[in-house]
């Protein structure tokens, strides 16, 4: 029961994660409310995560265990930088803690959604080996086999170009002061662009551990 609100919270603080990337579909005090919801689920996914974090320095860390740890350190902290930052010029929810915004506040919350939004996409992308193989699996040999592979590398393809397209890039590394929005594209084209881009992320890796897990088996066996 415990794992099954874990991974409902997780798909539903995704979901939200992406709508908030559009932040001049919804309205200024939706997209604080929605990301106010989102900090809280973030919160309650590590309270219910806390079995982990107490295992952190027990046992042996090989690469990807020390990955994920790091990876989850910095989601933490990006998450923690959207908040602070939200609060920092937020215009409705939080208004009435009198905080003026400041362009340092901006700043703050472009980077820190920004490199959030990539986290999480790695994040998705090393809980996804057991969908994954079951998929491997079973297209293997398969009449739609080639259909697969195919889909998976157009995924990938236009998860990379959504990802140059949206000048995510640019918010990670601050090369403008503010984040500009195509109003005239399809709010729906915007979304799945984003889609596109966690999709192509978390195949990434999922592939590049697939091939260190595939390396060290081979060192294993000889």
């Amino acid at each position: 029961m415990k794992n099954k609100i874990k991974i409902i919270i997780d798909i539903f603080m995704t979901f939200l994660f992406i709508i908030l990337m559009g932040y001049y579909v919804t309205e200024n005090e939706v997209h604080e409310i929605l990301g106010t919801i989102t900090f809280i689920l973030f919160i309650i996914h590590h309270i219910l995560n806390i079995k982990w974090y107490k295992s952190i320095f027990k046992g042996k860390h090989n690469f990807q265990r020390t990955f994920h740890i790091i990876l989850n350190l910095l989601l933490f902290i990006a998450m923690v930088g959207m908040m602070v930052s939200g609060i920092m010029i937020s215009a409705d929810v939080f208004a009435f803690l009198g905080i003026p915004t400041t362009m340092f506040g901006r700043r703050l919350h472009m980077l820190s959604t920004s490199w959030g939004f990539v986290l999480m996409a790695i994040h998705v992308g090393l809980h996804i080996s057991a969908l994954m193989n079951k998929l491997n699996t079973k297209m293997k040999n398969s009449t739609f086999e080639y259909v697969y592979y195919f889909i998976l590398l157009l995924l990938a393809g236009l998860g990379i170009y959504s990802f140059i397209n949206l000048k995510v890039w640019e918010d990670m590394f601050l090369v403008n002061d503010f984040k500009f929005f195509d109003y005239e594209q399809s709010p729906i084209l915007f979304y799945l662009k984003y889609v596109l881009v966690l999709i192509a992320i978390a195949l990434v890796i999922y592939m590049i551990f697939s091939l260190i897990r595939k390396e060290k088996n081979i060192k294993v066996k000889n």
